[in-house]
């Protein structure tokens, strides 16, 4: 309190009556709060700053879970996109025709071959909306759970249900 007193004095912000003053009354506080009462009181001082600095150190920590589950969270997304775009077949042909209705009600179809209508009716295969360009590609199924619990929107047909 003395240093920080004499560092106003000296910047002039307090003049010589004042600092007195402020010496005279810390003085008789104390000699009313007596020995006993200034151990109490930086008792309670001292519990203050170690519970600020407990909250600033569980500020912190939780700060670096968010941080840690949102990189995590990044990392999954970016090799969920990696296995997409490895595993999708796109640009398929064939004799049949599978419709599925998607978000806006309307109707699209893709043309397959025999064997992968099989596969995406029995469930092996599942249709997907790519996340980067939104075209349509078959996936398997693994990863189109995945990808479900992710970005469900992104899921346009799997048989067998989501679970």
């Amino acid at each position: 309190m003395g240093d920080l007193r004499d560092a106003f004095k000296k910047a002039g912000l307090i003049d010589d009556k004042t600092d007195r003053r402020l010496k005279h009354e810390q003085r008789v506080e104390k000699k009313e709060l007596g020995r006993e009462g200034l151990e109490e009181q930086h008792r309670n001082e001292e519990a203050q700053r170690k519970q600020i600095d407990e909250q600033k150190r569980a500020d912190v920590k939780s700060a670096q879970a968010r941080l840690d589950h949102d990189r995590a969270r990044a990392e999954k997304s970016k090799k969920l996109r990696a296995a997409l775009v490895e595993q999708a077949v796109r640009g398929t042909s064939g004799p049949r025709r599978f419709h599925w209705v998607d978000a806006q009600g309307y109707c699209p179809w893709i043309a397959l071959d025999d064997e992968t209508g099989r596969r995406l009716e029995a469930g092996e295969l599942a249709l997907i909306a790519m996340p980067d360009s939104g075209e349509t590609a078959l996936v398997p199924r693994a990863l189109a759970l995945e990808l479900h619990a992710v970005a469900p929107a992104q899921l346009l047909h799997l048989a067998g249900g989501r679970s």
